[in-house]
């Protein structure tokens, strides 16, 4: 039930982790009763899985290296999320895999041919590109990505057969193709069944060039929420018979609410659209769910296969700033209690081919641009400056130490649900969910752990204060708190953007690890623009 404010103030302390230079101070905040009871269906167990990468193979070298000379930033900020029990899968996926080649003489990793101003018109793997999954962290594994906008079966099936070859116990998943609601009109004519028979074709072969090992380890559809005449979502697919004799393993549907691709679309995106938690939901119940559903009634997982905030490579002042880090949070988690397998969160740099009306461009001297929705720049760059952490990768932090099992969630893992809007927040601005374990003496689902995230914008250049509430969140016997902050919304320096009271700029983390042990019955505060995790006591 929800219930009012509270007419007596709460007596909260404020303060920032000491990376970000802030001194703590009193106040007085608004206080609000959350109640810890679902507000929607409990999800299944979550997996290590579920937080995994998209990188656009195109620039594969410039966020990994080559295997005798590894990208030690990109790296280290996979080993992080690896020592808190995530597993991410890694999925060298975007437009470049759709003009991707096999060459078993090539020595570099990738080899892009382009037009000398940033324009990709093919892009060559060899050997060491499957290689260099050996230098990942134990236990990763990968999305072997394949050319179908190329329309040859011999291309798709080489780089099949030389991912198999090299690293057949590695592969999680094959993809044939990328986002097929962008191909040529006239590959189809907007016919589903057409775009069926071919993609059973492609697969169909494939799966007899390698032993049958890829038959029902296929992502099916791959395509975007955009209105197109070719109508290739899972909700889609599913029913026209996609998966007739059982190749889909996962059905994928890439999520973009918001875009660059266009002038007019990119003024839509906004750190205040961006963070807007009902724009979050609405989108997700719209565009996504119709086909997770399909899938999951067809008894089939249904994942997020590439996503981010703001599509054509981001919006700078938007997607670089810790905007990006509430909202990554919101978005998972929205996906996450819709029961996504797993969310692959896409990095790479801007497409020239992409659109002729984009805000990001590659640099001058054609160059990488990096996205300014990606974890990290990997390298120097002309367009982007020093290579560097974005704040966005605390939210990574976050969501590996929320949602994976760290031993405490019982046999099936996490689970998670939305709570409601405490009444007098506004649900524009305010999103809770409840981490759900098996209770140790097997009496059921206990609530482990919350997430709570204030994303009513606070920016530097606001006069006003910083706005505070504090949370009743109910009887318990004492909780640990972890808060992601920043200076603001806007801040886009990750050294002033914490975890915990650790930034990770450099991919290193900086600072002592800051926790905040509550008393039993003590509330929950958080400022405008900030997220906790709280932890409760067995």
């Amino acid at each position: 039930m929800k219930s009012k404010p509270s007419s007596v103030a709460a007596h909260c302390v404020l303060g920032v982790a000491a990376a970000a230079g802030a001194v703590a101070t009193s106040c007085s905040a608004p206080y609000y009763s959350l109640s810890n009871a679902p507000a929607s269906p409990i999800s299944q167990p979550l997996r290590p899985q579920f937080v995994s990468y998209s990188f656009e193979p195109a620039f594969w070298t410039e966020f990994f290296g080559e295997p005798d000379s590894p990208r030690n930033l990109t790296f280290t900020l996979l080993n992080h999320l690896h020592e808190r029990g995530a597993r991410p899968i890694i999925r060298a996926g975007g437009i470049t895999m759709d003009s991707m080649v096999f060459d078993g003489s090539q020595k570099a990793s990738v080899v892009r041919t382009e037009d000398g101003k940033g324009g990709i018109y093919k892009t060559t793997v060899g050997p060491s590109f499957y290689q260099q999954w050996d230098h990942f962290p134990s236990g990763t594994r990968f999305v072997s990505t394949l050319n179908f906008g190329n329309a040859s079966l011999d291309i798709a099936r080489g780089l099949a057969a030389a991912s198999h070859q090299l690293q057949r116990d590695k592969i999680a998943y094959y993809e044939l193709g990328n986002e097929p609601t962008n191909y040529p009109s006239s590959r189809w004519n907007g016919s589903t069944v057409a775009y069926i028979a071919q993609w059973q074709n492609f697969t169909g072969a494939i799966d007899a060039a390698i032993n049958n090992d890829s038959h029902g380890r296929w992502w099916a559809s791959s395509a975007t929420t955009d209105i197109t005449p070719l109508k290739v979502r899972p909700s889609d697919l599913i029913p026209a018979g996609v998966s007739s004799t059982g190749e889909v393993g996962q059905y994928s549907i890439h999520s973009y609410a918001f875009a660059t691709c266009d002038p007019a679309r990119a003024a839509r995106a906004t750190t205040a659209n961006l963070l807007n938690h009902t724009l979050i939901l609405h989108y997700a119940d719209t565009e996504i769910l119709p086909s997770a559903q399909a899938a999951m009634a067809a008894g089939t997982e249904w994942i997020i296969g590439e996503f981010n905030s703001v599509a054509c490579s981001g919006k700078p002042g938007v997607s670089d700033t810790f905007a990006q880090s509430l909202w990554t949070t919101a978005a998972s988690l929205a996906y996450a209690a819709r029961n996504a397998s797993s969310v692959y969160a896409h990095q790479g740099a801007a497409l020239k081919f992409q659109s002729d009306q984009q805000l990001n461009t590659p640099g001058d001297d054609g160059s990488p641009g990096f996205s300014s929705y990606s974890l990290l720049y990997p390298v120097n760059s002309t367009k982007r400056g020093e290579a560097r952490v974005l704040p966005v990768f605390v939210s990574q932090l976050l969501l590996a130490e929320a949602l994976i099992d760290d031993g405490s969630g019982g046999v099936g893992g996490y689970r998670i649900a939305a709570l409601g809007t405490p009444e007098g927040l506004s649900e524009d601005q305010f999103a809770a969910y409840g981490i759900f374990g098996d209770a140790a003496d097997g009496s059921g689902l206990k609530l482990a752990k919350l997430v709570i995230l204030n994303v009513k914008p606070y920016y530097a250049s606001q006069e006003a204060p910083r706005g505070t509430v504090s949370l009743d969140i109910g009887k318990h016997r004492g909780a640990v708190v972890k808060r992601m902050t920043a200076p603001s919304v806007d801040e886009t320096d990750a050294a002033k953007v914490t975890w915990a009271g650790q930034s990770f700029r450099n991919g290193n983390a900086v600072g002592d690890v800051a926790v905040e042990r509550l008393r039993a019955r003590e509330r929950v505060w958080l400022r405008d623009s900030e997220a906790v995790l709280v932890t409760f006591k067995e």
